[in-house]
């Protein structure tokens, strides 16, 4: 557990059962009172490297981490002004990108992200862009799902999308300046799903 990190502190941490096994996590925090809970369970689970740590930023941020399982993957850049974000992964072999903002330009505004995921080898890419009081929430129960949510609207956005089944590749975008929500469920195996909004 990480609370209140210093301002522009590095964090490296490597717990390591053995050399191949090694859970790794990469974290810059830079921004005010943000409090961080990170727990993995499993072996071979990384958040951020060496090269690109994860970024936290500014603002009054909560972050909370599970994966449990093996050769999860998790980068996320979170600078907005109230991020919570809550991951929660149970499974293998899962990667997790999450952009609320970018590294050198806070601009989020107050968004709530959440993700979880039980099942193995499954994709979750989400970019939120500039502006916009975004409540996100993708949920996958499955193997081998791809769900990909792009969001540049300005305005509030809320999503709730689940998944249950297996080959599903999902694709949700988001833009514009008016409210947006997008509330829906696929059920089933190797669909294709693309929703787009926008005014």
């Amino acid at each position: 557990m990480i609370t209140r990190t210093l301002k522009r502190a590095l964090i490296a941490l490597v717990v390591v059962t053995n050399a191949a096994w090694a859970n790794e996590i990469y974290m810059e925090q830079t921004g005010d009172s943000s409090t961080i809970t990170i727990m993995q369970d499993g072996a071979s689970n990384r958040i951020g490297d060496a090269l690109s740590p994860s970024l936290i930023g500014g603002g009054s941020n909560t972050v909370t981490i599970d994966q449990i399982g093996s050769g999860n993957e998790l980068t996320f850049a979170v600078n907005g002004a109230a991020t919570n974000m809550v991951i929660n992964v149970n499974g293998s072999n899962n990667t997790s990108n999450i952009t609320c903002g970018t590294a050198i330009s806070a601009s989020c505004s107050g968004s709530t992200i959440w993700q979880t995921v039980t099942g193995d080898n499954n994709t979750v890419t989400q970019t939120l862009g500039a502006g916009g009081n975004h409540d996100s929430k993708i949920a996958i129960t499955g193997d081998t799902n791809t769900v990909t949510h792009t969001s540049t609207n300005t305005g509030a956005v809320t999503v709730q999308y689940t998944v249950t089944g297996d080959l599903n590749n999902i694709s949700l975008t988001t833009s514009g300046t008016t409210a947006k929500t997008i509330n829906a469920t696929t059920t089933g195996n190797s669909n294709t799903v693309s929703i787009t909004q926008t005014n």
